[in-house]
């Protein structure tokens, strides 16, 4: 693996190429790449997309290669979306040709032509998490299971993992090895099974049906790695097993792999990301070039600094070492508050200040970010009794209300009737007369007959077994619109089915402000389906159903408002505020508890909070509860173990209450005392004491417990503490006010 030494690239190669006159010397010596292999291992905002984008313009302007040839994989549709835009001004409409998109994306793509080999019909659906629960639901109860032990979404985690790692039903159940793994299984067989039934994929089979195509299909993998001769990955970090090979399968005849990532921000592991695919790349393409980006263009120095101090921490990472030509600028602020609610209160203090401070500051220069949902709640009520205004990422998502998914489900029902799922989900909204005796004599229709749900439903119709429903008329409706799909514009069919269904009247009789929220945002699912429409490229309706399938959250966000944004770490990915706050800073919440006993997930965390600082263009704020209620309950959690790790040169430590508050040691920073200082008297400096393995100590917050690990010497001793009751925590001696118990 080689590492490509770019200082003064451009001079040496006396290049005049317009098209790199805007990168540094090694973004330019990475997009100027020759073929084979290459990681582009690139720091927190060191200009990634840019290198991405001008490396695929390389390769069409300058090397001659046709943008169709071009595969290039982002994780986002917002990073495919901005990719195009800046692909667009740079070579043109060319880039129409190219296939650029999310995995997701591709993969639906891959099955949509080949879906007769894929055995579904061209207009399949594609089940959200929603869907997907309930089908699981019905698999539980078709095998007389009780969800009391086989929970629903704990089902499906198991299953959406076995497809993060490409494992099929048939598979996993060789290798179960209890009776729980056994049952999980059979549901996996089941649900797939009526998966297909309903002529419909979930987000795991988008990767891993594409790979068995290929497997059962060479001819039809080969014709696919004769088109695409390039690949280019983004944030290769967060990629999974299926995902591994799937790129693997498309690159293995060319090898012209282009993959652009950073360990220390993989951060998805508990949605399957392997961060060893980019750690080990060295190992599949041993011939790759390295290029290291780490001019960082967002962050002033003291924030890249701190950052830095702490991902430092982690073993599974490659090294680097990001700078800036920015200042310096403000050190980290770290603020020990005593509860949540003094926490909201500080949090919304600074915000005010710094706007009465600096007047040019706006409310969308601000953002929030916490470590669970939850946390939001406090900083809600406290922003609307102040007049604060906020945004929520990662709340209630349009496509994701009661109004929408029903109109989506008409809809998907008329691209594809064999999607029973959506059937069951509509055909007694409105009330059309269909009770359980109905729905199971249709049902005994649809096994007999082996035809879907919905021919079920017609059939019954022709037998006049529903006349004194309003089925009939319904399915009158629904033959007249699939008739007329290649005829009709989308969004007229829309308004014509939520008028003729009588859904739309439904919500109008109810006369609430709820009934009239829920009708605005039918028009404008409408307008939608318009502005889509609008867009043309011949998109229909199938087309904008597949769009709507592959929407996330932050594809959705954008700052469009003068709002404070308030969002969790995880969705903080990509984004960047001239100021960010970041809450909870506590052992148990931040890390959170589940990491404590896990050295990769604690390394996980750690890279969490990387992220996190990392999004700080200006100033960058920490902040804790010295108490927090956590179920009902009021907890003493003490200060992060990333506090501690943060090189105390680059952060300033301090509390939010008076020297009055403080004076008992209750509220305080554990580092806002000198070293050594203890409430049990002790004065010595804490890095002399004898620290042992099975030594029994105090500490001020967290009581007595007994020293699992030393690590380290001096002023730098690491200790690892069970604590009776509380648990395992890592604290740092040299500012922890801990205390021996014995000589």
């Amino acid at each position: 693996m080689r590492l490509h030494a770019a200082d003064g690239l451009l001079k040496v190669l006396g290049t005049d190429m317009a098209i790199l006159k805007h990168l540094n010397d090694k973004q330019a010596a990475a997009a100027m790449h020759s073929p084979g292999p290459a990681l582009i291992l690139a720091g927190a905002g060191s200009g990634k997309t840019r290198v991405l984008a001008y490396r695929i313009a390389h390769l069409v302007m300058e090397q001659g290669i046709p943008p169709r040839s071009i595969l290039a994989v982002t994780f986002t549709n917002k990073a495919a979306r901005e990719m195009k835009e800046r692909l667009e001004r740079l070579i043109g409409p060319s880039t129409a040709e190219m296939w650029l998109g999310t995995f997701h994306s591709v993969g639906l793509r891959i099955l949509k032509e080949n879906s007769q080999l894929a055995g579904v019909p061209p207009h399949f659906t594609v089940y959200d998490n929603d869907d997907q629960i309930a089908l699981i639901k019905e698999s539980i109860k078709e095998l007389n299971l009780s969800e009391g032990f086989a929970r629903p979404k704990s089902v499906l985690a198991h299953i959406n993992r076995a497809k993060n790692e490409n494992i099929p039903p048939t598979h996993y159940k060789t290798e179960a090895k209890d009776f729980y793994r056994e049952m999980i299984a059979a549901v996996y067989k089941r649900y797939q099974e009526k998966l297909r039934k309903n002529c419909a994929f979930d987000f795991g089979d988008l990767i891993c049906e594409p790979i068995r195509l290929f497997q059962r299909n060479p001819s039809i993998l080969k014709d696919y790695q004769s088109r695409f001769i390039h690949m280019l990955v983004d944030e290769y970090q967060d990629t999974n097993r299926a995902q591994y090979h799937l790129i693997n399968l498309l690159t293995e005849g060319h090898r012209n792999l282009y993959v652009v990532g950073d360990p220390d921000q993989s951060i998805y592991g508990w949605r399957g990301a392997d961060i060893s695919n980019i750690l080990d790349f060295h190992r599949d393409f041993p011939d790759a070039t390295v290029y290291k980006l780490e001019q960082n263009y967002r962050s002033t120095g003291y924030i890249l600094k701190a950052a830095d101090s702490l991902v430092r921490n982690n073993l599974k990472r490659m090294d680097k070492t990001l700078w800036t030509a920015r200042e310096d600028g403000e050190k980290v602020t770290f603020r020990m508050t005593r509860n949540e609610y003094h926490e909201a209160e500080t949090v919304a203090g600074i915000v005010t200040e710094t706007m009465i401070r600096e007047p040019s500051r706006r409310y969308s220069d601000f953002a929030v970010f916490y470590r669970t949902n939850a946390q939001s709640r406090v900083f809600e009520e406290y922003f609307l009794r102040h007049s604060i205004p906020y945004t929520i990422v990662g709340g209630l998502r349009f496509y994701e209300r009661r109004e929408i998914k029903d109109s989506l489900a008409y809809l998907r029902l008329i691209v594809n009737p064999g999607d029973s799922l959506s059937l069951k989900r509509i055909i007694n909204t409105p009330p059309r007369g269909v009770g359980k005796a109905t729905f199971n004599k249709v049902s005994v229709i649809a096994s007999e007959t082996k035809t879907s749900l919905y021919e079920a439903f017609k059939e019954a119709c022709r037998r006049d077994l529903l006349s004194r429903t309003k089925v009939p008329q319904f399915i009158r409706l629904l033959e007249d619109l699939k008739a007329r799909l290649d005829t009709m514009s989308p969004h007229e069919l829309f308004h014509t089915l939520i008028r003729d269904s009588g859904y739309l009247e439904m919500w109008e009789k109810e006369k609430t402000d709820d009934a009239e929220s829920r009708i605005e945002n039918l028009h404008e699912l409408g307008s939608a389906i318009r502005n889509f429409e609008d867009a043309g490229d011949g998109r229909g309706l199938p087309e904008f159903l597949d769009q709507v399938a592959l929407i996330s959250d932050v594809d959705g966000y954008e700052d469009k408002h003068n709002r404070i944004t308030m969002m969790t770490l995880h969705s903080a990915k990509g984004l960047e505020f001239p100021i960010i706050l970041m809450v909870g800073m506590e052992e148990g919440l931040f890390p959170h508890a589940r990491s404590l006993e896990n050295p990769d997930a604690l390394e996980e965390e750690r890279r969490l909070c990387y992220v996190g600082m990392t999004r700080a263009m200006e100033r960058l704020y920490l902040f804790a509860a010295r108490q927090r209620t956590v179920f009902g309950e009021p907890r003493f959690q003490g200060q992060s173990v990333f506090i501690d790790e943060i090189s105390p040169e680059f952060i300033e430590i301090g509390n939010s209450f008076g020297p009055e508050e403080d004076r008992n040691g209750i509220y305080g920073s554990v580092r806002d005392y000198p070293t050594g200082h203890s409430d049990y008297g002790e004065t010595k400096t804490t890095a002399d004491l004898p620290w042992r393995v099975g030594m029994r100590v105090r500490h001020r917050s967290f009581g007595t417990g007994m020293i699992k690990s030393v690590d380290g010497v001096g002023e730098s001793v690491k200790l690892t503490v069970a604590f009776d009751g509380v648990g395992p925590k890592k604290l740092m001696v040299n500012y922890a006010p801990l205390v021996p118990l014995e000589d």
